[in-house]
């Protein structure tokens, strides 16, 4: 082999991973958040890993954060950015779910395991959500 041809499938190489890695996740994010809200929570039931999965969907100074659980129930903290603090424009987010669609109400043990998960989540995360007071 030349050193020519050599050179060529390296750069081959290099363009595939450059594809693959950086400019096709790029653009399922882009498609993801111009999807209506229920398509998006039927991908994050499916991409949910463990019993507890949070994904935040921001748009720039607003957003909501999710909360699934068991791959089969969904807690929703909208907020807006205020100040550099994610803030829950939700009232009182433990009341009852958003999904499945009846939006059962929580029981007082789903409620701690929301709160224990979600101070988790902040121990973790950079930028942290406030509940209102």
């Amino acid at each position: 082999m030349t050193s020519a041809a050599l050179i060529g499938i390296v750069a081959a190489v290099a363009a595939l991973l450059l594809l693959g890695i950086i400019i096709l996740p790029l653009i399922n994010r882009h498609q993801f958040k111009k999807m209506p809200f229920d398509q998006q929570i039927r991908i994050l039931m499916k991409q949910a890993k463990g019993l507890v999965y949070f994904k935040n969907i921001s748009n720039g100074r607003a957003g909501t954060l999710i909360y699934v659980k068991n791959k089969r129930k969904i807690l929703t903290y909208p907020w807006v950015l205020k100040d550099g603090k994610m803030l829950c424009t939700k009232e009182n987010p433990f009341t009852n779910w958003d999904y499945p669609e009846e939006h059962p109400q929580m029981n007082e043990d789903e409620i701690k395991q929301a709160v224990e998960e979600l101070d988790k989540f902040n121990e973790k995360s950079f930028v942290k959500l406030y509940l209102q007071d």
